[in-house]
């Protein structure tokens, strides 16, 4: 009867039951807060049978929220009653999990079941539900912290921008200004050339304007002796004779005279790269700025680290450490791999190896060689269990991925100062799990890559 009750107080606009009902001249019956919304969108008229109405202003319907609110009161009543026996549920079945009454209890589809008091029950259940409410709040705390660094990382990305685009330009602007010097030197070349050879093309067009008059004279005043009479041309035979056996020798090109394009042009972008070397260099490992910690400094060119005084504004993405004051290279792939750090006056640092996955650093391992304090750490060791054979100020690493072998030595002198990894104690290195270039220092001075002079192979094999 309740439910049939509670079909007839329904608000035709919501379909729940009435809250604040207001009625209408018409006699329809509506929520306040419905019929104030229907007001909103412009309407006056009734949303049912759509009746207008010069004013919307109803009154409140005061018999139909008692019965609302008598039937409210009659739902919650009947939620502690046994819907079969009519009696008060004070008992849990454990086996079923359900609410009963005492009648219920003794009924054949309980028989053998274990029941407990409902406050006994409930109070467990509501340790339960709070211990997983505290719960749903912590994780709602990490949403919120998730949520906050991924605000972070977006205007963090904003400043990287800026920077690699900073950097991008520099390193263009100073290209180009080198392009534009080695330009104009060879666009001066080509001029210095062209300048000589015109002079020198001229010069012998002048003597051979100079050749060809004299020899024009000649054929003239031949051609004049041969027209004269017999008398004067025996007296003057001899002289014309021998004037023209002695003719100049035949002209020749000068050679080499044009301009030698293939000097300027030839290999041309290769010959500015290899005059470009002399200005660049190549550092095989690439310190990565998403792994330095917000106390670790890097240089511009990301060869170099130095340890802050204090942090600095870095999201704290996945890959980037929070306790240790260190950086990362870039992943290692097949291959082998050389890179040399000086140390100079830095006198806490540890350099090496390690592999894992950088965004689980519980479980990541490392092989590396330290420094502290005046004493040496060497892979696996402990400070001052180590002295290498020469003072170190510079540190070879080379790492075979194929041969699966790593090895430390002092390039200075070529002194080996550790034995190389063993290849049976080599790293899975399946799934995320890669080797990355390791670098940790706790002092100002820096820890700096030595870059390798670039170098190209000419030689055809």
């Amino acid at each position: 009867m309740a439910e049939s009750m509670e079909g007839h107080l329904q608000c035709p606009t919501c379909l729940e039951i009435f809250k604040d009902p207001v009625i209408l001249l018409c006699s329809h019956s509506f929520c306040r807060v419905c019929l104030q919304q229907w007001k909103d969108k412009g309407e006056r008229s009734c949303p049912l049978c759509r009746t207008e109405f010069s004013s919307m202003d109803p009154p409140a319907n005061l018999a139909l929220r008692n019965m609302c609110e008598n039937l409210s009161r009659a739902s919650v009543k009947s939620e502690d009653i046994c819907s079969l026996h009519e009696e008060k549920l004070q008992l849990f079945c454990l086996d079923h999990q359900e609410l009963v009454c005492h009648i219920c209890r003794d009924a054949e589809i309980h028989v053998g079941h274990t029941f407990r008091p409902l406050k006994e029950v409930v109070k467990g259940h509501h340790e339960e539900l709070q211990k997983g409410l505290q719960n749903a709040k912590e994780r709602l705390k990490d949403y919120n912290d998730c949520r906050e660094n991924c605000n972070e990382q977006a205007e963090y990305i904003k400043v990287q921008r800026e920077k690699v685009k900073r950097k991008i330009k520099k390193d263009f602007e100073e290209l180009r200004r080198f392009l534009n010097v080695e330009e104009k030197a060879m666009l001066a070349a080509v001029r210095e050339e062209e300048k000589k050879k015109s002079h020198t093309m001229k010069e012998k067009i002048a003597a051979l304007d100079r050749q060809m008059a004299a020899l024009s004279n000649l054929i003239r005043s031949t051609e004049e002796q041969l027209a004269s009479g017999n008398v004067s041309f025996m007296k003057k035979f001899k002289t014309a004779m021998s004037r023209i056996q002695e003719l100049p020798e035949k002209p020749q090109l000068l050679p080499g005279g044009l301009l030698d394009e293939a000097k300027h042009v030839g290999n041309l972008k290769f010959k500015l790269w290899e005059q470009m070397k002399e200005t660049l260099a190549y550092s095989p490992v690439i310190l990565d700025p998403n792994t330095a910690h917000p106390r670790i400094s890097l240089s511009e060119d990301l060869t170099s680290l130095s340890l802050k005084d204090v942090r600095q504004e870095r999201p704290k993405n996945p890959e980037r450490p929070q306790t240790w004051w260190c950086v990362l290279g870039g992943a290692l792939d097949s291959g082998r791999h050389v890179w040399d750090v000086a140390v100079g006056d830095n006198n806490k640092w540890t350099l090496g190896i390690m592999w894992g996955d950088p965004c689980l650093p519980e479980i990541i391992t490392s092989w590396v060689i330290g420094f502290c304090d005046g004493e040496y750490k060497k892979p696996g060791g402990e400070y001052g269990e180590w002295n290498p054979p020469v003072k170190v100020q510079r540190i070879r690493v080379e790492v075979d991925m194929n041969e699966r072998s790593l090895s430390f030595s002092e390039p200075l002198t070529n002194t080996e100062l550790v034995k190389p990894m063993e290849p049976s104690n080599w790293p899975d290195l399946s799934g995320n799990n890669k080797m990355y270039p390791y670098f940790q220092t706790a002092h100002k001075s820096p820890l700096k890559l030595i870059p390798f002079p670039p170098c190209v192979t000419t030689a055809i094999s």
